[in-house]
């Protein structure tokens, strides 16, 4: 099995609904993986695992809050609360 480490900004559309299939409530410290590099500088990453690809996806706060916007709670949010109409 193939090992690759990836920048989150470099993967592409496959990946990221991968990642948010995998982690649907989103990222959270637990799922991190820290990596020491070889210059000592430490990386966050996040295991993704494809048939035939293991993925260790570099993660930084600015990127875990983007996916978690997208797989955070919406339960009890009003479906017309987007600006566009107005609300029943």
């Amino acid at each position: 099995m193939k090992r690759v480490i990836k920048d989150f900004k470099s993967i592409g559309i496959e990946l990221i609904q991968r990642l948010i299939k995998t982690f649907p409530d989103g990222i959270y410290e637990d799922d991190l993986i820290s990596i020491t590099k070889p210059n000592g500088d430490k990386i966050n990453v996040v295991e993704l695992r494809t048939e035939d690809t293991i993925y260790l996806i570099k993660m930084n706060q600015e990127l875990q809050s983007r996916i978690d916007s997208f797989t955070g709670d919406f339960e009890g949010l009003d479906p017309y609360s987007d600006g566009y109409r107005d609300n029943p």
